[in-house]
């Protein structure tokens, strides 16, 4: 797409962080799938992974006030909820069959290749690794390689540097983060006096302990950790190992009761971590007291985990309900992008229920501090990611309907329709989506207009995406039937997108489902060979959490079983993921409906 490639005159930071990544990860094929090129289809992710992992490094490089390290970790966390279900693949995938092919170019063989490259760099410490890349990738330049060439070639450095336990190679533990899919979650349970830890492997699962599936561990994991009374967040190196095969390992010398333990530093390594409840009350007062004091992608991983273990019963929310307090005197990015998606997951599952309201005036109490202090004013000159926080910030207050938020938004709005004045690149978004909203059809032809006037590519995207903004269903019927339409103006790689953008609107939710159902014949003919089929199942069944939802979705795979056969894995994630949200709300609703109530 040129709005990877080609940066316009005044970009936002979003627009331009892509650029350059995007760039960063082609330059990174010269080697990973170039100069070395896996033997087989099965290793793809040798070069998806190592690209993906390349462009934040090439980019930290280049922009090194951007966070790009930090950054990673966010996209470890995505990638976590698709591998925490039970219909997730490992990232080294056997291929078969052509069909298979575009499956296998998916979340997992990029980002969560990215995370356990990531991981080995932390514990095998970033000379070593490179040490063996560079050997590996001398030995086979020009030729083709397999994850076990690596994982020898990582072995002779990591032994000749001391960095594994004694008769330990890097195929023992990486074959069991790459040959299975999903990852765990390690309990550390501290006893009376706090400095024994018993310390156990399970396979974490999204829907979790509803699950009656056998969730033994079996990775061998890396236990970096730092506590309050020695505090360093710098070395990732592990202190101990959780040996593969093994669940459980007791770890003395740990400090007295009233300090906290936090493992898993900088979020480094590819798991979750739970804690006793004591031990969660100490890091919660740590946020509140001085949260600066533990490193910013640990505290994202903090708010990523005690969020996702409560959406899967393996905690009660009270703590993370507790953990985001302190969010109002957190000025990081990436912290604030953790704990929104987290809680994003209550504001798509209740977005139909009674408790909305209160969950609302909820979000908002916490984003308020967030909102007023980048404020709605947008400049390019600002920091990089003072820009993400402003978009960020606008965006959520905007959507959950802060009134000063959108009478901005359609202040500006109204300005740039009479062409009075531009709007600002990085709350474009925001302004674009919150004027279609409110302003009916003359909003809507307007942004169309421009659509078809632009010939700047990320400007033709932020339009598309708020052309689905509108409150209006019959302008949505109308702009779905134009996506999936020969010669409208929307090109045919941009239909799913307009799709997308009318499923993740409440009011058309259920429209685009429905459109999908009946269109379908036509949406496959219209697609030809290019099948991006998967991706509209995910959009339009990505809140369901009832059971006749679920029935629509199990008939709908009955009646078009043939035609979908391209697309199974994205079938069967949805039903899972809808299985996992009917359990939620059966679990969840009535708790955080009353704790929404009382706070």
């Amino acid at each position: 797409r040129e709005e990877d490639m080609l940066l316009a005159e005044g970009s936002s930071a979003g627009v331009h962080q892509r650029v350059v990544v995007v760039v960063a990860h082609e330059l990174a094929h010269q080697w990973f799938g170039n100069l070395v090129t896996p033997s087989w289809w099965t290793d793809i992710w040798l070069n998806e992974g190592f690209a993906s992992y390349l462009e934040y490094m090439g980019t930290h490089h280049m922009e090194p006030t951007w966070r790009m390290v930090d950054q990673m970790v966010l996209t470890m966390q995505d990638v976590m909820v698709d591998d925490g279900l039970l219909s997730t693949h490992p990232v080294s995938q056997p291929v078969d069959h052509p069909d298979e092919l575009d499956q296998i170019f998916d979340s997992i063989s990029y980002s969560k290749g990215m995370s356990v490259i990531r991981m080995m760099n932390h514990f095998l410490t970033e000379d070593t690794f490179r040490k063996g890349l560079t050997n590996y990738l001398n030995n086979f330049t020009y030729e083709a390689a397999t994850q076990d060439d690596l994982w020898e070639f990582l072995t002779e450095a990591a032994t000749a540097d001391n960095r594994l336990p004694v008769g330990v190679t890097v195929k023992d533990i990486m074959d069991t983060w790459t040959l299975q899919g999903g990852y765990p979650v390690v309990t550390i349970n501290r006893e009376q006096n706090g400095t024994v830890a018993v310390v156990t492997q399970k396979r974490f699962l999204l829907a979790g302990n509803s699950s009656s599936q056998d969730e033994q561990g079996n990775w061998w994991v890396p236990l970096s950790y730092t506590s309050a009374n020695d505090i360093d967040f710098n070395n990732t190196q592990p202190d101990r190992w959780i040996p593969g095969g093994e669940t459980t390992v007791v770890m003395g010398n740990l400090p007295a009761k009233e300090h906290w333990v936090i493992f898993n530093i900088q979020g480094g390594a590819y798991f979750r971590v739970n804690y006793d409840q004591d031990n969660w009350a100490l890091i919660a007062d740590q946020l509140m007291t001085e949260h600066s004091v533990i490193s910013v992608a640990t505290r994202s991983q903090l708010l990523d985990d005690a969020l996702s273990l409560a959406r899967g019963g393996y905690l009660s929310y009270d703590t993370p309900l507790e953990l985001v307090n302190y969010l109002a005197m957190e000025e990081e990015f990436v912290p604030w992008t953790s704990a929104l998606t987290g809680l994003s997951y209550l504001e798509q599952m209740l977005t139909r229920t009674a408790a909305y309201g209160n969950l609302r005036r909820y979000l908002l109490s916490l984003l308020e501090p967030l909102y007023y202090d980048v404020g709605f004013e947008d400049s390019v000159d600002d920091p990089h990611l003072d820009q993400y926080k402003r978009s960020l910030a606008t965006s959520w207050a905007c959507k959950l309907g802060h009134e000063e938020c959108v009478s901005n938004a359609v202040s500006q709005f109204e300005s740039w329709m009479t062409n009075a004045t531009e709007v600002s690149a990085n709350i474009k978004a925001t302004v674009y989506c919150t004027g279609v909203a409110e302003g009916g059809q003359e909003a809507w032809q307007a942004v169309w207009e421009r659509y078809l006037d632009t010939e700047v590519a990320s400007e033709k995207t932020h339009f598309l995406r708020a052309l689905g903004c509108s409150k209006e269903l019959w302008l949505l019927a109308g702009y779905l039937d134009m996506a999936f339409t020969e010669g409208s103006g929307i090109r045919k790689q941009d239909a799913r997108r307009v799709f997308d953008s009318v499923a993740r609107n409440d009011i058309s939710r259920t429209m685009a489902w429905t459109f999908l159902r009946n269109e379908l014949d036509r949406i496959v003919e219209y697609y030809d060979t290019f099948d991006s089929l998967g991706s509209l199942l995910t959009s339009a069944t990505a809140e369901f959490n009832t059971h006749i939802e679920k029935r629509e979705l199990e008939i709908f795979y009955e009646e078009n079983e043939d035609t979908l056969s391209s697309s199974s894995r994205s079938v069967q994630i949805a039903m899972e993921r809808t299985d996992g949200n009917i359990a939620w709300m059966e679990h969840n609703y009535d708790d955080i409906a009353k704790w929404l109530e009382d706070h």
